[in-house]
């Protein structure tokens, strides 16, 4: 005679498995590392301190994104340039941000960041970084985009 071995309750295995699944879908790793990478300058709610000059993301990241020297600039400044996160982390962190604390003022047609791209940004890092801000804001500023910083 064969013993049997099944599970004396079948749908708790089965809805702890379902759990684990929804846990696993849930999890938000652009989130999860900008709190661990970000968030201690920028603030959790990414309304960053203006006295200590560090700007909020609400908003200013989606209006940089709508120009090439802007989205570059996004990813040189140093919390980003240097941060030990790989190429494809700051890109899932970036889209993050843009997507949750600048959706409004993203361009229509918005690509988000990849990889590739925060690679070859992410490599160039500018001796005086604001003067490259401040002519991202000069060039968004001819297009009619004035941003008070």
């Amino acid at each position: 005679m064969k013993a049997q071995h099944s599970h004396p309750y079948p749908w708790l295995a089965l809805l702890s498995l379902l759990a684990w699944g929804q846990l696993a879908l849930a999890t938000d790793f652009g989130r999860q590392n900008y709190l661990l990478n970000c968030a201690g300058c920028h603030l959790p709610d990414g309304n960053g301190s203006p006295p200590n000059d560090v700007p909020t993301l609400h908003g200013i990241p989606g209006l940089f994104a709508s120009v090439p020297e802007g989205r570059a600039f996004l990813t040189q400044v140093p919390g980003v340039a240097y941060s030990a996160l790989n190429d494809a982390d700051v890109a899932e962190v970036l889209n993050w941000v843009l997507l949750n604390f600048s959706r409004d003022t993203l361009p229509a047609g918005f690509e988000q960041f990849t990889r590739d791209e925060v690679h070859r940004l992410r490599a160039v890092r500018p001796a005086e970084i604001f003067k490259v801000r401040d002519a991202v804001l000069a060039t968004l500023a001819a297009k009619g985009i004035a941003i008070k910083y």
